[in-house]
């Protein structure tokens, strides 16, 4: 009698694990499933490279001005891009087309930011813009804009 109890449980046992390899024929069946909807790599780059001009006007970027420094440094964004500037600095700070602290002629964005303030520019034509801190001047940033 003592060896039947052990019956049960084998055949418990064995059919869990036949289940579960009957389980993983098919969860490798799914992914070919899967893979067979996905267009081919060319048609998704085709497909991207067409969205890319309306995702960019509605695109946004953060640069935070944190411990005397922009972060990044350097930014690369498509054109229509929206840049973000939040002063996470205990300083107040400038944002300001120019370098080394001095803004260009005509600079497209130049404004103070006090502690925990912020100011938004949308870039929109292609070009390399410098931006600058004209209290810090060691504070740089380059934006390229493409498109």
């Amino acid at each position: 009698m003592r060896g039947s109890p052990f019956l049960p449980a084998l055949v418990v046992g064995l059919a869990l694990i036949l289940a579960a390899c009957g389980d993983t024929t098919a969860s490798s069946a799914e992914p070919s499933q899967a893979t067979e909807s996905t267009p081919p790599p060319s048609e998704s780059a085709a497909a991207s490279e067409a969205a890319e001009p309306s995702e960019a006007a509605g695109a946004e970027e953060t640069v935070r001005l944190s411990q005397f420094a922009f972060e990044p440094e350097e930014l690369t964004i498509a054109v229509g891009t929206t840049v973000n500037f939040v002063n996470a600095d205990s300083a107040a700070h400038t944002v300001t087309e120019g370098t080394e602290g001095t803004a260009v002629e005509g600079a497209i964005i130049d404004e103070e930011l006090e502690q925990n303030g912020s100011t938004s520019y949308t870039f929109d034509e292609a070009g390399t813009f410098d931006i600058t801190c004209k209290f810090h001047p060691s504070m740089q940033l380059t934006i390229t804009v493409e498109g």
